[in-house]
């Protein structure tokens, strides 16, 4: 049954006065579904603006809200302004008109399955708003206009985008690869729809757009300080920082933050060990970009939390100390057939730690494979203490690389969790000395352990 919208119809109430109010009005029953269901409009005072896109744009007082809340409706020209948000399984959306504000103009939430766009307009009214997201959708024949992000999704959350574009020019992703001469690990390549399961001891959703990042509603103040850290204790603390950064000093914290460095082959965060005394930084809830260039953050004694890390080269270069949890790290930018990229390596070291990533070695809008989701290897050192647990991790030609020449002392790997688009296989050498290969290292889709258990 096709359904449409209806007259907008508001009712209006008096604004309550003081600082940070967040008003909810439900303001009419607006959209009539299939089987009883309805969606509504919420009528959203946000009362500040944010440089992350959460709510809604600067000056702005107000987003509206199209709720789809009934499983296998059907929504036929409708023309929104506001956000439309999907909340109710096999939805299917054509021939829409939407110009959103706030975070995201179509937002499918977290769990809800076989969303279906087609054929629809998307245009973003306000600054930092992203078209389409946060995954387990399918576009077809959608353009998306003016928007920060036109598609989002992720390892955990994938999309299907065919014949759409971004900005006038042609997107597409399939979470899927194929070469010619070569064959995927089992019959069942790429991403299985909805939630991914994982083994037990994996606690919280997966690393995404939803929660990592500068949390959204964060502002942003331009930083204007050195971009060489040298005071021990600097904490930097929700700034836009524009240039690479050289931590040369002990107990450096940048939380709630982004750094953007696109030069060419320069690490985007340079932590340097050779400092007398050492040095080390703890980076939280911050954004890391790469514009396409650079290697995101190396070599030792760092801790990166809930950090979204994209469009690099390669990713975090490994050390002694380095700790990694709870990030997303993914879309990094092949420039030539010199690249050997990365999401994360190693070259030895002592304790280090991954521990629930999202890592996705693979470039979902071209089909373009990288070398690997995590690199083992001990040329400059030999490698001990090294902890790899609760990860989800896709892609590359073996996603878990472990170099013929690997000098290894208890490396553990646990509870990781492969989706079956890699190139070769899920691991390769995995039974090298020293290397533990547990057998809740799973397939995503069977749960069944992956070779070596």
């Amino acid at each position: 049954m096709n359904v449409g919208l209806e007259e907008d119809v508001r009712t209006t109430a008096p604004a309550p006065r003081g600082p940070g109010l967040r008003i909810a009005l439900i303001v009419a029953a607006v959209l009539l579904l299939a089987g009883g269901g309805y969606a509504i409009y919420e009528l959203v005072g946000n009362g500040g603006a944010s440089t992350t896109g959460a709510g809604s744009a600067p000056g702005d007082e107000s987003v509206k809200a199209t709720v789809l809340s009934t499983a296998g409706a059907t929504v036929d020209g409708a023309n929104v302004t506001g956000t439309l948000q999907v909340k109710a399984d096999n939805v299917h959306i054509t021939n829409a008109t939407v110009h959103g504000r706030g975070a995201v103009a179509i937002r499918v939430f977290d769990g809800v399955k076989g969303t279906v766009i087609e054929k629809s307009q998307v245009y973003c009214d306000s600054a930092g708003t992203d078209g389409i997201g946060y995954g387990n959708y399918t576009a077809v024949g959608v353009a998306v206009h003016g928007c920060g992000v036109g598609f989002q999704h992720s390892a955990a959350a994938p999309a299907v985008v065919t014949g759409s574009t971004w900005n006038g020019k042609p997107y597409t992703a399939s979470y899927t690869f194929t070469e010619s001469g070569k064959v995927h690990a089992g019959d069942k390549a790429g991403l299985v729809a909805g939630p991914i399961p994982w083994p037990a001891q994996v606690r919280g959703a997966w690393p995404g757009p939803t929660n990592t990042g500068v949390p959204r509603g964060t502002m942003l103040a331009k930083y204007t300080g050195s971009l060489d850290i040298t005071d021990a204790g600097t904490v930097i603390d929700g700034k836009e920082i524009n240039g690479c950064v050289g931590i040369k000093a002990q107990n450096v914290v940048i939380k709630r933050s982004k750094i953007t460095c696109g030069d060419r082959g320069a690490l985007i965060v340079r932590v340097y060990d050779e400092t007398r005394g050492g040095a080390s930084v703890d980076i939280e809830d911050s954004e890391i970009v790469g514009n396409g260039y650079g290697l995101a953050v190396g070599y030792g004694d760092y801790t990166l939390k809930r950090d979204n890390i994209h469009d690099i080269n390669e990713g975090p270069h490994i050390s002694d100390g380095a700790d990694i949890e709870d990030c997303w790290i993914h879309d990094m930018v092949y420039t030539s057939d010199a690249d050997h990229q990365d999401i994360i390596q190693t070259t030895g070291g002592d304790k280090m730690t991954l521990r629930h990533n999202t890592l996705e070695a693979f470039d979902p809008t071209t089909d373009q494979p990288f070398n690997a989701a995590f690199m083992v290897g001990s040329e400059t050192a030999p490698l001990s203490n090294v902890t790899v647990e609760n990860n989800l991790m896709t892609g590359g030609t073996y996603t878990v690389s472990i170099r013929p020449d690997i000098k290894a002392t208890n490396v553990h790997f646990s509870g990781n969790v492969f989706v079956r688009n890699n190139q070769y296989d899920a691991v390769d050498r995995e039974t090298a000395p020293g290397i533990t290969w547990d057998k809740t290292n799973v397939w995503a889709d069977s749960g069944q352990p992956v070779s070596g258990a």
